[in-house]
C-alpha cells in the first residue's frame, strides 16, 4: 500500500494532513472523541470543542479541522514528548502508528534543539507546545490505523514553503521557518517556494512527513488510486486552492529520481588515466561511472567517459574530469532514473575454518528476487584465503540462495 502526499501547491500543516485523511474516509467523530478523552495529558491545556466540517477552497470541496482549545504559552520539550506517547497509549494505537507519532514529535524537538543550539532538556517549545500539535500527530496516527495504512509506503512531492515572512515567538523570519527547514533538510525532502506570500509549511506538518519516513519524488509515482482526500488549510488563498491532497492506493515498488549525466569524448588519454578518472568519480560519490571505447573523428580511437551523479555534485565532478583528463568540454544532461528498491545485507562464509563477512545488495521486482555481491569483498576474501574470486562468489551465492 502506498500513501502519496502532495504538498507542492498548498504546502502542509498538521491539521491539513489529519483533515485530508478524514476526508479520505477515516472516522472523524471517533478520532475527536478519542482526542477529547486524552486531552489532559498536556498540563494546563484543554479542548473546548473539536470537529471536522466540509469546506471549499477555490471551488474545491475539502474537509477542515475545527479546534477550540486553551494552552499555556510554552512548555518544556520533554513534556510534549511524554504527552504524545501517553496519548498514543490511551488511544490504543497500533505499534506502527505509535512509532509514527513518537518519530514525529522527536523529529520536531530535535529540529528545535538544532535551531537554538540546546539539548532536549534545555529546550522550551512555544507554538509547537500547543495541544494543536498533539491533536495533529495523535489524530493522524489514529486515522492511519483506521484505514490500515500505518505501515504504508509514504511518498511525498517537494514541499511548498511559501514566501514572505512568518512571525512566531522569536520574532519575524523569512519563510520557511528555521524549524521547518531543519526538519525537511534532515529528512532529505526538497522544498520549493510559493506565491502565497505567507507560511505554507508548518513544523508539525514537516515533522509528520519525517515521521512517516516519506520518500521524496519529483513527480507522482505509479499508483493505482483507491481513494483520495483533501485537507483544508486555515485560510483562503487567491487563485490557488489551499488544500493538501493525499492519495492511498497500490503502488509499484520501483521509484524514479533525477540524476545528472556528465559525458566527455577524449582521444588522447591513456588507459591508466581513464581508470584513475573512474576511481576518482566513485570515491567522490558518483552513482556510476564508465568508459566506452569506439572510433572518433578522423578515424581515431576514442573513449567516452560517462559519470552519473546527484545535481549538487555536478560542478565538483566536472572539475575533477577536467583535471584528470585535460578534456576541453563536458556535456551535462539531466535524466529521470528508474530505481528498484534494494536492501543492504551481509552473508558469512567459512573458508578453511575461518568466517568472512561479505556485503551484498538484494532487490525484488515483480515477485522476482536478485542480488549482487560487493566485488571488493570478494577480492578481499580471495586475497586472504588464496581461493579464486569466482569460487568465493559461488560459495557466497549458495549461502544467500539457501537463506
Amino acid at each position: 500500500m502506498m500513501l502519496v502526499i502532495d504538498p507542492r501547491g498548498a504546502g502542509i500543516s498538521g491539521d491539513m494532513m489529519l483533515a485530508a485523511l478524514v476526508d479520505m474516509g477515516a472516522d472523524g467523530d471517533a478520532i475527536c472523541s478519542s482526542l477529547m478523552e486524552c486531552a489532559d495529558v498536556l498540563p494546563g491545556s484543554s479542548i473546548r470543542t473539536i470537529s471536522f466540517r466540509q469546506e471549499r477552497r477555490c471551488g474545491i470541496r475539502c474537509t477542515g479541522l475545527v479546534l477550540d482549545a486553551e494552552d499555556p504559552h510554552s512548555r518544556p520539550a520533554p513534556e510534549m514528548i511524554k504527552a504524545v506517547k501517553e496519548a498514543a497509549s490511551r488511544m490504543g494505537l497500533s505499534a506502527e502508528a505509535s512509532a509514527f507519532a513518537e518519530r514525529s514529535i522527536n523529529c520536531l524537538v530535535s529540529a528545535e534543539c538544532r535551531v537554538h543550539g540546546t539539548s532536549p532538556d534545555q529546550t522550551r517549545l512555544h507554538e509547537s507546545s500547543s495541544i494543536d500539535t498533539l491533536v495533529d500527530i495523535a489524530g493522524t496516527a489514529a486515522a492511519l490505523d483506521q484505514m490500515s495504512a500505518s505501515g504504508a509506503q509514504a511518498i511525498t512531492m517537494p514541499v511548498n514553503v511559501g514566501s514572505g515572512t512568518v512571525t512566531f515567538s522569536h520574532g519575524t523570519f523569512p519563510n520557511p521557518a528555521p524549524a521547518v527547514l531543519e526538519i525537511l533538510h534532515e529528512a532529505g525532502i526538497p522544498v520549493v517556494g510559493g506565491p502565497a506570500g505567507a507560511e505554507t509549511a508548518t513544523p508539525t506538518g514537516a515533522c509528520m512527513l519525517a515521521g512517516l519516513r516519506a520518500s521524496p519524488r519529483p513527480f507522482y509515482p505509479q499508483v493505482r488510486v483507491d481513494r483520495a482526500g483533501y485537507g483544508a488549510g486555515s485560510r483562503d488563498v487567491d487563485g490557488s486552492p489551499n488544500v493538501l491532497r493525499v492519495v492511498l492506493g497500490e503502488g509499484s515498488p520501483h521509484t524514479y529520481d533525477t540524476i545528472n549525466v556528465l559525458e566527455s569524448s577524449v582521444d588522447d588519454v591513456s588507459g591508466e588515466t581513464l581508470g584513475r578518472t573512474i576511481s576518482a568519480a566513485m570515491d567522490m560519490g558518483a552513482a556510476d561511472a564508465a568508459v566506452y571505447h569506439g572510433t572518433g573523428k578522423k578515424g581515431r580511437p576514442a573513449s567516452l567517459i560517462t559519470i552519473l551523479c546527484r545535481p549538487e555534485m555536478v560542478n565538483e565532478m566536472a572539475d575533477m574530469m577536467v583535471r584528470q583528463t585535460g578534456t576541453l568540454g563536458i556535456r551535462i544532461t539531466t535524466a529521470d532514473r528508474y530505481v528498484l528498491p534494494r536492501e543492504d545485507r551481509t552473508i558469512t562464509v567459512s573458508v578453511g575454518g575461518t568466517d568472512y563477512t561479505l556485503r551484498y545488495k538484494a532487490r525484488t521486482h515483480q515477485d522476482a528476487g536478485g542480488f549482487k555481491i560487493e566485488a571488493d569483498d570478494l577480492a578481499e576474501v580471495s586475497s586472504k584465503t588464496g581461493m579464486p574470486p569466482h569460487q568465493v562468489e559461488r560459495l557466497a551465492r549458495r549461502g544467500i540462495e539457501d537463506d
